[in-house]
């Protein structure tokens, strides 16, 4: 049998790996967080604080007093509590991480959360019924007839999360590669590995140590994820973009379809450096990073490959199809100019490559032929948005 200072131990060694990712994360990201970056801090936020609150309970274990028992019920009752909570974050994170664009909606936000809410109204009701748990006249944990509810609404987030990824993981159109949707699918294993254990085996206290451990798993994938992105943008930097490109050519042969690939470069990006000064010239990168992230389609890879250049790879069941996707972004750039949300106005020269799935290419003459028709256009007109005729492997497209 495990004694309560070895749970303890544990518990307080989980506590400082978490704390220390905490910390490590403040310091590397002092500016604004995504949602998903949030969701995965709440997560670390409400780990922490299980721990902390189990490590409370064990230390009150056996003390008889009416009044530790009522403190005993207050923490067990909170760290339930966010135990249901924990899921609903792990729920929005995944959201977040197979569609990037994608923000939930007020209700859809109220209908993920119903789960999480009605585990809370039962576990807030246990100090009066002992539906969860409850606690001896010597202070004694003793689970409830239905706490198996608590850990169904953690079965509910996890199966639907496992669900997505499966799903995103055998798209074979899907914005992410395999391995990225593994590290999620993987991360889990250890906190369903102590939830077993403890389901099984009264008395024991796995899953919290057991989730620091898959808390830690998602950060290393989480940092290996970063150094893939463009610090400024968001987007995918340049390394990624060509190992993306490369594995793209790889599968082509198994996708339907054509692959698309566009070079994009923003006219007289140096004009508005030099007008309005470098901090204005990174809005400008932004603006035209997030207006690519908008009008292209989820399962588009969109990359920034150096200073105001940016690469698209797609793929379109028509060779033609890639002129309706360029006209939306061609007008969503105008919309904004119109709007004189800026003090300046933004065009873009386009190049791409249109390729059939039965095209010998390599990514070389893929990006020289795309760089090569951006030019074409921006020499040709250097504020307006236009695109040149695309020819590669025998695919013509006009617009």
């Amino acid at each position: 049998m495990i004694e309560i200072s070895q749970y303890i131990e544990v518990n307080l060694i989980g506590i400082v790996q978490l704390l220390t990712i905490l910390i490590i994360d403040h310091r590397n990201h002092s500016k604004g967080q995504s949602d998903i970056h949030q969701n995965f801090i709440n997560m670390i936020i409400i780990n922490t604080t299980i721990l902390l609150l189990e490590n409370s309970i064990y230390l009150l274990r056996g003390i008889s007093s009416a009044n530790i028992i009522a403190v005993s019920y207050v923490l067990c009752c909170t760290a339930f509590i966010l135990h249901t909570w924990f899921g609903m974050q792990w729920f929005c994170y995944v959201i977040g991480f197979v569609y990037p664009r994608y923000q939930l909606t007020k209700s859809g936000r109220i209908i993920s959360a119903l789960p999480a809410a009605a585990a809370s109204i039962l576990i807030a009701l246990t100090p009066f019924n002992g539906w969860i748990f409850s606690f001896s006249h010597e202070n004694l944990y003793c689970r409830g007839p239905f706490v198996f509810l608590t850990f169904l609404v953690d079965a509910i987030y996890l199966v639907t999360c496992t669900i997505l990824l499966i799903k995103e993981y055998l798209n074979p159109n899907a914005i992410r590669r395999r391995s990225e949707y593994l590290g999620l699918l993987y991360a889990p294993l250890p906190m369903l590995l102590g939830c077993l254990l403890q389901i099984c085996v009264q008395g024991l206290t796995a899953i919290w140590i057991a989730s620091a451990v898959s808390l830690t798993l998602i950060y290393l994938e989480h940092q290996n994820e970063q150094s893939s992105r463009d610090a400024l943008t968001g987007l995918y930097n340049r390394r990624q973009t060509d190992a993306q490109l490369s594995w793209e050519l790889a599968r082509k042969n198994t996708n339907p379809g054509y692959l698309v690939v566009s070079m994009i470069d923003i006219d007289e990006f140096k004009k508005i450096n030099d007008t309005f000064g470098h901090v204005i010239g990174d809005e400008a990168l932004i603006c035209v990073a997030d207006t690519l992230m908008d009008n292209f389609r989820k399962t588009d890879f969109i990359g920034r490959y150096g200073g105001d250049e940016f690469l698209m790879i797609g793929h379109i069941k028509r060779a033609e199809d890639a002129e309706r996707i360029f006209k939306r972004l061609k007008h969503s750039l105008d919309t904004k100019n119109r709007s004189g949300e800026h003090p300046y106005s933004l065009s873009v020269s386009i190049g791409y490559v249109v390729c059939d799935r039965t095209s010998e290419t390599v990514s070389d003459d893929i990006l020289k032929k795309a760089d090569e028709r951006m030019y074409e256009v921006k020499a040709r007109n250097a504020k307006k948005y236009s695109c040149c005729s695309s020819e590669y492997s025998g695919i013509i497209s006009q617009m």
